[in-house]
């Protein structure tokens, strides 16, 4: 039987919120270490699972080692990732000598107080435990920020297809596939890929319509081709204050680094003929209000991807409630916004009690201000559940819903990613009840409200992950970069 040491963790830092991410922000999604990796504790449908799967079918015995993951936030703190990196290396020494493969499901955009690639780091350490002739398989998420650190130590680099991610647990299958075949001697994986000058915001990474779709597409007719294993573009996290800024194809041959390049070549080219047409054209607030209100059917989506949770945002923002509040807005309106402090007050006056609290603007105050508001306690939770996508458990602290006329506040004290309707539904709210629906989010919640949503509106509002990236105080990218240069001629 083979035998696979795996291990992985996962976190998407954004470098324009204060703070740190701690072990703490890892506990309160999930950290798992040793069997409990193998568990269904982090949920169901993940890469993890995919991984399982496909061993069990090839009669591969797993090593588990540790299963973390953190959602966005902040830049990790050093001491946190190597306790996580430690845990993985730990078990690729204890176990050298009889692994006969590697895998590791990643996310690739994590940055820590003094690492800008720690992922890369990791793979590296985990090659020199392993020694040249064991292959390492790595899974990563689609906004993977790819550098040489995490491509020369590995021997396949596998990413999510789809954008909204809904592809974990095939993403994870198709990793695990191609060590078995590695360790079965039927292919000899060699991985090429190639970093461009080029940057956009989320909203158009829409992996079924626009321009990401015809580059999936062609894609998956690499992917068919003789000789390729696999194949995928890394749109990287946009909001990473990091030197080597872009995004990255990567493909994956047998044994053909030079046929590798090449596909990796012509992915590049065809995202940056499309280049202009990943930028996001926003519209102001009040105006999408006004065109909800004069629209039939219900619900509207106000997507604030300034204010993105998924991006690494506090969700403290409250552009969209000041715009309905000075509007005079009378109809029924679903929001969230991250404040700990509000959540005590309404705990401390209980269901059904009325208050006057500022609203929004305490942790991330360089983009934001607290809005005051008075209105009645309508519900109160404990804030743990289950998401959708990805389907984990969730503990976002206490939860107060607070009812300002129409408007339906989802309190949270730990910010809430309102990429599927978990948070509402947790609470008793069901978004196709109300007239307008805020999400903060920059595209990754089309898969769950585009099927029903009456419309959808993509917010212009500043905030630490505007889609208007030449907005925010990058220090450390690397010039020239596309948008910021927008005559620039090459894209590497």
């Amino acid at each position: 039987m083979k035998r696979v040491l795996l291990g992985g963790f996962k976190h998407e830092s954004c470098s324009f919120v204060p703070g740190l991410a701690t072990l703490d922000t890892f506990r309160r999604h999930h950290l798992l270490e040793g069997q409990e990796v193998l568990s269904p504790a982090r949920g169901t449908g993940q890469e993890t699972d995919g991984v399982i799967a496909v061993a069990k079918e090839a009669g591969v015995e797993l090593i588990p080692t540790i299963d973390a993951f953190a959602g966005a936030a902040p830049p990790v703190a050093d001491s946190a990732y190597e306790y996580l990196c430690e845990r993985i290396l730990a078990g690729a020494r204890e176990h050298r000598g009889t692994l006969d493969g590697v895998m590791l499901p990643l996310h690739g955009a994590m940055t820590t107080e003094t690492r800008e690639d720690p992922e890369g780091e990791l793979i590296g350490k985990v090659r020199e435990i392993v020694g040249p002739d064991i292959p390492i398989v790595v899974s990563f998420d689609m906004h993977c920020h790819l550098t040489d650190l995490s491509v020369r130590p590995a021997d396949a680099i596998v990413g999510y297809h789809t954008h909204p991610h809904v592809d974990f647990f095939d993403t994870g299958a198709r990793a695990m596939r191609i060590l078995v075949k590695a360790m079965n001697g039927e292919a000899r994986p060699v991985v090429a890929h190639r970093k461009m000058r080029m940057m956009a915001s989320a909203e158009r990474h829409n992996t079924s319509v626009g321009p990401m779709s015809e580059v999936m597409a062609r894609i998956r007719e690499i992917e068919q081709e003789p000789g390729i294993l696999a194949a995928t573009v890394f749109a990287t996290q946009p909001w990473m204050d990091v030197q080597e800024l872009g995004w990255s194809t990567v493909v994956v041959a047998d044994r053909d680094r030079a046929l590798a390049q090449a596909k990796a070549d012509e992915i590049a080219l065809m995202l940056w003929e499309r280049r202009e047409r990943f930028l996001v054209q926003k519209t102001p607030i009040k105006e999408a209000v006004a065109a909800a209100l004069a629209g039939e059917g219900k619900p509207f989506i106000l997507a604030d991807s300034s204010d993105s949770v998924s991006g690494g945002s506090y969700g403290d923002g409250n552009w969209l409630l000041r715009a309905l509040l000075e509007m005079g807005y009378q109809e029924t309106a679903l929001l969230t916004c991250t404040d700990p402090e509000a959540v005590a007050v309404c705990f401390a006056a209980g269901v059904g009690a009325e208050v006057t609290v500022p609203i929004g603007g305490k942790l991330t105050p360089q983009f934001f201000q607290p809005l005051t508001v008075t209105g009645y306690v309508k519900t109160l939770s404990d804030g743990n559940y289950m998401s959708d996508l990805p389907p984990n458990p969730v503990h976002i602290g206490r939860q107060a819903v607070l009812q300002v006329r129409g408007i339906s506040i989802v309190l949270s004290e730990q910010p809430a990613m309102t990429i599927d309707q978990s948070v509402y539904h947790s609470v008793g709210m069901e978004p196709r009840h109300f007239k307008v629906v805020g999400v903060k989010s920059p595209g990754g919640f089309r898969a769950v409200y585009g099927p029903f949503a009456a419309g959808i509106f993509e917010l212009d509002a500043p905030g630490p992950t505007d889609s208007e990236l030449t907005r925010l105080p990058f220090t450390k990218i690397r010039r020239p970069l596309w948008p910021w240069d927008r005559d620039l001629a090459k894209p590497w």
